[in-house]
């Protein structure tokens, strides 16, 4: 048998919505056996015409095929590929990974397209797992899995999260990396990268504190910086993404990277990169100048709400007087932001006080957006149905609420909500009416959209110039006078334009 390992990464999005992104988590799981020159293959909807196809081509003479993924579509795309698999091949081990068999391992395990599962990073988790396989030897020896032998399940070990640098660095090449490239308001050719796990925070809505335990481990700056320099020498980009949890935490760290970057005078731009307000606001003049000359040009940050009622429901130990200050900070030194915001938490099991909650929610987060609004208008605001995670503190809450969860893995792969189409969606959580869920959608894609002009420009180029880029120029600059109009008077009753909006996305896929 040849030293060959087959992963594929499920679609997050329904089949309807091409999703295009790198693999970062195979790439992780795959960065200590391609030292050891396994073959490894990385299979995607994204980059293969017919992915069953391909995938039952290669798995042929593989150790195992490798599935990851998040709750949601991405189970029900990897259940589809699983059981093409194991009909055709029925003793070659599938092994989950992933946030979903992370959080809950045994009943992802329960079902009869999972052999074993991977719980938490997986980077040295998986390649032990796969020289277990190889060799046939006892898997119980290997930390941080779930597996089945005659007919029981059996749990090992908890792994602990390892220091990153000691592992080697994400192998891109596995990738046509070129097909992964895109544009974003920051880069024409833009590449994700992530350069640490976990966060040390409580959100009561993230699953970070079950999957990693509150820790946080990074890798050093100079190994950041290497890993950038290499990174555009290779494939001539000239933005990064950055999809850490929370890339801020170690102010020091964020400074020696910045401090690195200008000294060696790269002309890079680098955005996403997830950060929590009531520590940037901490952070001192030289950090803040350093990050703007580094080429820092976008934040991600959660908001979450305007209501501090709302912050402190879900200990976000944070406060709206940090939110205002935030914007000030990124307004001075050019850098914007990407703000996330949540709205139906899971607040009392009678109905009427829900909703007059939610509504207070609105209330407060529309008139903090104003004020943002006011000290700049470049940001970006997205506005999410609140939607209990398995796992996460509020979870437990907002079941005790009378939430209604799947009790299997075929279910869980139907739970999170898509916002895509507010119209037609069913809303699988009881705190929100389906008046307040439209509400919201409308908000994040169309009117908070629409008002995004650096958005504006990087969908424009993808339309091909011509009459088609001409009525797309026209079709947004109404679209927008229609949004601005709304979002003057609070107008959003009556949304036939956002109606036509959304079509307009579902057929064309453009905004």
């Amino acid at each position: 048998m040849k030293k060959k390992v087959v992963l594929f990464f499920p679609s997050p999005l329904p089949y309807s919505r091409q999703w295009k992104g790198v693999p970062l988590a195979l790439l992780a799981i795959s960065r200590v056996l391609d030292k050891e020159k396994y073959e490894i293959i990385i299979i995607t909807r994204f980059n293969h015409e017919n992915p069953e196809l391909e995938v039952l081509k290669q798995v042929k003479d593989a150790i195992c095929l490798g599935i990851s993924a998040m709750t949601g579509f991405q189970i029900k795309d990897g259940l589809k590929i699983a059981k093409i698999v194991k009909q055709k091949y029925p003793n070659l081990p599938i092994v989950w990974g992933g946030w979903h068999p992370s959080i809950l391992p045994t009943e992802t395990l329960k079902n009869k397209y999972v052999d074993i599962v991977v719980k938490g990073e997986g980077d040295r988790t998986f390649p032990e797992l796969v020289h277990a396989l190889e060799k046939k030897s006892d898997l119980k020896l290997v930390k941080g899995i779930g597996f089945k032998k005659k007919g029981k399940m059996i749990f090992t070990s908890t792994r602990p999260l390892e220091d990153i640098n000691d592992l080697p660095s994400l192998p891109y090449h596995l990738i046509k990396v070129d097909q992964y490239i895109f544009g974003t308001e920051y880069g024409k050719r833009t590449l994700p990268y992530i350069s640490s796990y976990g966060c040390p925070h409580r959100c009561g809505f993230c699953v970070e504190q079950i999957v990693n335990q509150r820790k946080w481990v990074a890798q050093k700056s100079e190994r950041v910086v290497s890993e950038w320099e290499n990174l555009i020498k290779r494939y001539n980009i000239d933005s990064i993404a950055v999809y850490d949890s929370n890339f801020f935490v170690d102010e020091d760290r964020v400074y020696k990277i910045c401090n690195s970057l200008n000294k060696k005078k790269y002309r890079i731009k680098w955005g996403n990169a997830n950060g929590r307000v009531p520590q940037l606001v901490k952070y001192n003049q030289r950090t803040w100048k350093a990050m703007e000359k580094s080429g820092c040009s976008m934040i991600l940050t959660g908001a979450e709400s305007g209501s501090q009622s709302a912050l402190d429901l879900i200990e976000k130990d944070m406060n709206v007087d940090e939110i205002i200050k935030f914007t000030r900070l990124c307004k001075k030194y050019h850098i914007k932001i990407l703000y996330s915001f949540l709205v139906g938490l899971p607040w009392s099991k009678d109905q009427k006080e829900n909703e007059n909650f939610i509504n207070r929610e609105y209330q407060a987060t529309l008139s903090l957006i104003a004020k943002l609004l006011k000290i700049s208008n470049r940001n970006r605001y997205t506005y999410y149905i609140f939607l209990p995670y398995p796992g996460a503190p509020l979870f437990d809450r907002a079941v005790d609420l009378g939430l209604k969860i799947p009790r299997n893995l075929v279910g869980w792969s139907e739970y999170l909500m898509s916002p895509e189409d507010a119209f037609n969606t069913v809303i699988n959580q009881r705190w929100i009416t389906a008046k307040q869920a439209r509400l919201t959608a409308m908000l994040t894609q169309y009117i908070f959209g629409l008002m995004d002009n650096d958005t504006y420009g990087v969908i424009k180029q993808r339309v091909p110039k011509g009459i088609k880029r001409f009525l797309f120029v026209n079709a947004y600059q109404l679209g927008l006078t229609l949004a601005k109009l709304r979002w003057k008077f609070k107008f959003f009753d009556y949304p036939i334009d956002y109606r036509i909006f959304v079509l307009v996305h579902q057929y064309t896929g453009l905004v």
